[in-house]
């Protein structure tokens, strides 16, 4: 039983870290775009560590994913709602890490972020967050 306690605390605080995380990096990057002027470089560093840190939450919440799906449920056969939701955490997982390499690899050739990524980035990111949001509520909603 504690080492459930253990993996829930760790699966909330990285859920929340994330969350906390994609909204600021969200925030940031629409008013720099409403603006019309690409972010200045120390903005920059900061969408990067935040992106950065975002990944390393994703990876916290996916390793205690696994931990608490198999302490509690015996495994990961609980149905197409629970896949859902792990479609949905495969496809945030793909796009922050695409993000971080984007990010670096602007940082590295000392230009802005493209505006386009990062238009389109926060939009698949929701429908990402609806598909684990959706997922999760069905499968742990007893009838």
């Amino acid at each position: 039983m504690s080492l459930i306690i253990v993996l829930k605390f760790f699966h909330y605080i990285a859920l929340f870290l994330a969350g906390g995380l994609g909204v600021a990096n969200s925030l940031l990057a629409k008013a720099h775009q409403k603006a019309g002027m690409p972010p200045a470089p120390p903005v920059q560093k900061t969408m990067m560590m935040l992106a950065r840190i975002g990944l390393i939450a994703i990876l916290i919440l996916w390793v205690t994913g696994i931990g608490l799906g198999h302490a509690i449920y015996g495994g990961f056969d609980l149905g197409w709602a629970f896949h859902m939701k792990l479609f949905g955490a495969t496809i945030l997982l793909l796009v922050i890490s695409f993000l971080n390499y984007h990010l670096a690899s602007s940082a590295k050739k000392a230009v802005p972020p493209h505006p386009t990524v990062m238009k389109i980035v926060p939009m698949i990111t929701r429908g990402a967050l609806v598909l684990v949001l959706a997922g999760i509520a069905i499968v742990t909603t007893s009838q």
